[in-house]
């Protein structure tokens, strides 16, 4: 048994595709790109839960959740991209 598998490979091998051996400096960046999407997403969530606690009206309260979300959606889908142009070189 060669480990627990990353839930890329889980993903891959689910759809019957080649799963690629990533090199440890492309873990190592994946990691990287991991940890500093996490950073900016608690920052994020810290920024406009700070919004939310303060805001009386709401409906600019739902659109400051709604644009929160958006953000963090947009911060992972970044980083994603970021991780997919590793894997691929």
């Amino acid at each position: 048994m060669n480990g627990m598998k990353s839930a890329y490979e889980l993903a891959m091998e689910r759809m019957d595709g080649e799963v690629q051996q990533l090199t440890h400096a492309q873990k190592a960046a994946i990691a990287d790109i991991d940890s500093k999407m996490k950073a900016k997403v608690a920052e994020t969530e810290i920024m406009f839960d700070q919004q939310l606690t303060a805001e009386t009206d709401p409906a600019r309260a739902a659109f400051a959740q709604q644009t929160k979300l958006e953000q963090i959606a947009k911060i992972r889908a970044g980083a994603e991209t970021e991780k997919e142009n590793i894997r691929n070189g």
